[in-house]
């Protein structure tokens, strides 16, 4: 599938046939994907200018507009959380550990740097659901992360290691960790609270085991 940026690079090498690049759009591609994390969407053109070292001009004949360059860093944001959350989540054959594993790499991914939190679920909060485009994607990066939770208590339950039933709440109770966790990662939770964090969540996967001796909370 094309994605918005390879569409973007298309309609710009069509404009500028012959004229030679004087910065690496996919190095610029990158910055601007941090600056979107760290700092929401609603930067201006001069501010991009700025940050990304290149003049106006450059940003729309390279990426069409300032819109087409956030959707070219949501590409690339989404391939990335792909590739450290959730095919991790997904390729796990133990459920329980590969729940607990999401968890700590969510923990590393919430966290680095001046612990940002989701890209996304920070743009839907910052957005308050007026671009379409914004609301589509975080629901299809919640959707695909509480079906990969959902997958992976099904081959909990499936190996005997939880007892059967109560799927669909225990997703969703891990599903409000999720976005607890990322609204506290971006609120400047210190490194020791979010691992009190993860902890609160292993203690409850571990409720959910056929050998707890403590009863069992959906």
């Amino acid at each position: 599938m094309i994605t918005a940026l390879n569409q973007v690079e298309e309609s710009k090498e069509s404009r500028n046939l012959g004229r030679p690049r004087q910065f690496d759009a996919d190095e610029t591609l990158e910055t601007a994907l941090e600056y979107f994390w760290k700092r929401g969407a609603r930067a201006t053109t001069r501010q991009l200018e700025k940050v990304l070292g290149i003049s106006q001009s450059s940003i729309y004949n390279t990426f069409g507009s300032k819109t087409k360059l956030l959707e070219a860093a949501l590409d690339r944001y989404e391939q990335k959380t792909n590739r450290a959350l959730i095919e991790p989540l997904e390729n796990n054959p133990d459920g329980l550990a590969a729940i607990d594993e999401f968890f700590e790499n969510l923990k590393t991914w919430a966290s680095v740097g001046d612990r940002r939190g989701c890209m996304l679920i920070n743009l839907m909060a910052e957005d308050g659901g007026e671009t379409q485009a914004i609301v589509m994607r975080a629901r299809g990066y919640r959707g695909r992360v509480r079906t990969a939770l959902c997958n992976a208590l099904k081959r909990a339950e499936k190996s005997g290691q939880t007892f059967a039933g109560h799927i669909d709440d225990r997703a969703e109770l891990l599903m409000c960790m999720v976005l607890g966790f990322n609204i506290s990662a971006r609120g400047g939770a210190s490194y020791e609270e979010l691992d009190r964090l993860i902890g609160s969540v292993k203690a409850q996967t571990g409720n959910w085991k056929v050998a707890a001796t403590s009863s069992v909370v959906a």
